[in-house]
Parts: C-alpha cells; sequence; structure tokens
C-alpha cells in the first residue's frame, strides 16, 4: 500500500505540530506506533492519503508559511494498517521521496478540479508562483522594500517603511500599540505568509469570476515578490508598516 503524506518545510507534522518526523532520507523506516483500528477518520498511527491532492486538501499548502512537502509513503512489511473515509493509517511507514515541482503542479490542478475550467490554470500557476515564493529563494533587503512599497500603492495606502533587525520587535511593537488603531490598520493589512498567499489567491479567483470588481492581482502585485525576496513579516505598527526580513528573530 502506497500513497502520499505532508510535511511542513522543517518535516514536522503540519497539523498537530511537534517535533520534525523525517530527516529527508528516502527508504528511512519510521518508528512504530500503535494503531487506532477504530472506525474513526482520525486516529493514532502514521496517517497518509492515496491521492496526492488529498493530502494537500488536508494539510495545506503552505501551513506554517511555508510550502509544504509532498511525500510519497508506503506501508512498511507486516505493518498493520487502515483505510478510513479520505486517510489512511499505519503502525509503522517507509519515507519515499519528495514529489518534485511537476509532480507537486498536478496535485495542485487536480486539488482545483472544482474550480472554473476557463480559470484554473492560472490559478494553478499562480498557486505555483506563491509556493515559490514563501521558499524565500532570495535574500535582497532592496527587493523585499520595492515590494511592499508596490503592495501598498496597489492597495491604496501611503505608508512608511519601518525597518526592524528581527521579526519579534516588529511584532511587539505592533502588540505595544493601541488595540483600535491597530485592528483598524489590520482591516486594511495584515501580512502574515500564509493568509496572504490565501487572500490573493481567493481575491484573484473572485475577480476573474466577475464576482468582484477588483484588479485580480490585488493583494498579489509586489508583496508575492517581496516574499520571494526574504520577507520575514510585515504588520502595522506606529508610524507605517513594520517589517523584517526571514529568518532574523
Amino acid at each position: 500500500m502506497r500513497g502520499w503524506k505532508v510535511l511542513t518545510h522543517d518535516y514536522r507534522p503540519p497539523v498537530q505540530g511537534g517535533k520534525p518526523v523525517w530527516d529527508g532520507t528516502a527508504g528511512a523506516v519510521s518508528a512504530k506506533v500503535q494503531l487506532d483500528r477504530s472506525a474513526d477518520e482520525c486516529g493514532r498511527g502514521w496517517n497518509f492519503t492515496r491521492r496526492p491532492e488529498t493530502a494537500l486538501r488536508i494539510a495545506g499548502l503552505w501551513p506554517d508559511g511555508r510550502p509544504s512537502r509532498l511525500i510519497s509513503v508506503g506501508v512498511a512489511d507486516g505493518a498493520e494498517w487502515v483505510e478510513r473515509g479520505d486517510k489512511c493509517r499505519a503502525a509503522q511507514i517507509v519515507w519515499g521521496r519528495e514529489a518534485g515541482v511537476a509532480k507537486a503542479r498536478s496535485a495542485v490542478s487536480a486539488l482545483y478540479a472544482p474550480f472554473d475550467g476557463d480559470h484554473r490554470e492560472r490559478m494553478v500557476d499562480s498557486t505555483m508562483l506563491w509556493r515559490a515564493a514563501l521558499a524565500r529563494p532570495v535574500r535582497d533587503e532592496e527587493a523585499v522594500a520595492a515590494g511592499i512599497r508596490a503592495a501598498l500603492t496597489a492597495r491604496g495606502l501611503d505608508w512608511e517603511l519601518v525597518r526592524f533587525p528581527a521579526a519579534r520587535a516588529a511584532r511587539d511593537a505592533r502588540a505595544a500599540w493601541d488595540a483600535r488603531a491597530a485592528w483598524d490598520a489590520r482591516d486594511a493589512w495584515d501580512a502574515r505568509a500564509a493568509r496572504d498567499a490565501r487572500a490573493a489567491l481567493t481575491v484573484e479567483y473572485a475577480a476573474l469570476c466577475g464576482w468582484t470588481t477588483h484588479d485580480p492581482d490585488l493583494l498579489t502585485t509586489g508583496i508575492r515578490d517581496a516574499y520571494r525576496a526574504g520577507l520575514g513579516v510585515a504588520v502595522p505598527v506606529p508610524g507605517g508598516l513594520g517589517w523584517a526580513m526571514d529568518g532574523v528573530g
């Protein structure tokens, strides 16, 4: 029995969290755990799905603000396993290989089967671009600042940029701000990677379908480029929009 499992970018369970459960080595055998053989769809064991798109639907495309890892798995020899609803679980699994870009794209395309046919390919393209951007493949502070400015302009916001040395400092500054002012500003923009990607794709599809009069790229312009260049966090703070690079607290 083979299937698919999703982990976070650093190999942690995307829903329950906790420590990494795999080191990226294909062929590695997991620890053996107690298997819940009840009729419950969610239960103790190594959970996975038959189809890659089902795994992405359950665990997410970027559960921690970075692209999730789509990994092939198999039931270990002699291990018990059960199938309940959309999910399978086993007492022990063998880790396979992580899906490449083409396989991940195919899974996203299958996941988006309910989308309007005229817009499906564009939404798949946009989703894959977001997955690539959230991996932060580039580190360029000037490009991040330029992207944020472009995003502010697209949203009709004339805010100053406030550079912070670390993400924690930006978040602390926001937390110290007057609660009501912060809430009003958050309505305009509360930049968090996973939320930004979901919101951008939602606005894009709604606009393409004619459900709104927004530019389809309203929430994509600038900010996706900023994440690609290494943006860690951007939040409203006193004096403007505070931002910090990824990987610095």
